[in-house]
C-alpha cells in the first residue's frame, strides 16, 4: 500500500487508503471472475476434448435398397470411414494419378443388370462405400470432364476400386483459352 501524506492534512492519507482499498477490491473481484471462468472452462474441457478426438461418424444413407456412405476429407474423417469399411462390400476411392491427392465431388451412377438406376450421388469426399446385394452392376463415375464406366460384380468378399482422375485446373483452362485459333486455308 502506498501512502501519500500532504503537509498539514491527513485527508490525503484517507483518500490514498480508500483508493488502494477499492483497487484491491477490484483486483479480488477480477480474480474471482477469472477463477470462475477458468473453472467453467476446465469443467467443459473434457467434453470439448471428446468432440475433437471423436468426430461424428459418417452418415449411412439408403437408396433403392443400396446402403452407402461417403466422406474422407481430413485425417479424422478418413479414420471414421475406415472404421466402418467392414460393413460394405464395394469400396471406392477417387484420387489424382500423380501424387495420389484425393478427389471429391465425384458423381456416381449405379444401375442393375436390367438397366434400372439404383443410385445417383455426388461424393462428399474421396471415399464412397456401398453395400450391394450379390449381383452385377453397371457403374459410371464422373469427375469434371472425365467419365469411367464399368461392370462390377458385388459378392460377400469386398471389392476395392480406385479411380484416377486428372482434374482440370484453372491455369490449364486459361492456357487453353489463350492458345491461338488455328488458321485453316479457305476452300477454293
Amino acid at each position: 500500500m502506498t501512502v501519500i501524506l500532504q503537509p498539514g492534512t491527513d485527508r490525503g492519507l484517507q483518500v490514498s487508503v480508500r483508493h488502494h482499498r477499492s483497487l484491491a477490491m477490484r483486483v479480488i473481484w477480477v480474480m474471482r471472475k477469472a477463477a470462475a471462468a477458468l473453472a467453467l472452462g476446465a469443467a467443459s474441457l473434457p467434453n470439448a476434448q471428446t468432440l475433437v478426438t471423436h468426430p461424428k461418424p459418417p452418415e449411412i444413407h439408403q437408396s433403392a435398397g443400396v446402403r452407402y456412405a461417403s466422406g474422407g476429407i481430413g485425417r479424422d474423417a478418413v479414420r471414421q470411414m475406415l472404421a466402418i469399411a467392414g460393413q460394405f462390400n464395394v469400396r471406392l476411392s477417387f484420387q489424382e494419378p500423380s501424387g495420389g491427392r484425393p478427389v471429391s465431388a465425384v458423381t456416381l451412377i449405379l444401375a442393375n443388370e436390367k438397366g434400372d438406376r439404383l443410385l445417383r450421388v455426388v461424393s462428399d469426399g474421396p471415399l464412397v462405400y456401398l453395400k450391394l446385394p450379390h449381383g452385377r452392376y453397371y457403374m459410371t463415375v464422373i469427375y469434371q470432364d472425365t467419365e469411367h464406366e464399368q461392370w462390377i460384380t458385388a459378392e460377400a468378399k469386398p471389392l476395392d476400386l480406385t479411380f484416377l482422375f486428372n482434374p482440370i485446373h484453372e491455369e490449364q483452362d486459361r492456357l487453353q483459352a489463350d492458345a491461338p485459333t488455328p488458321q485453316y486455308p479457305s476452300p477454293t
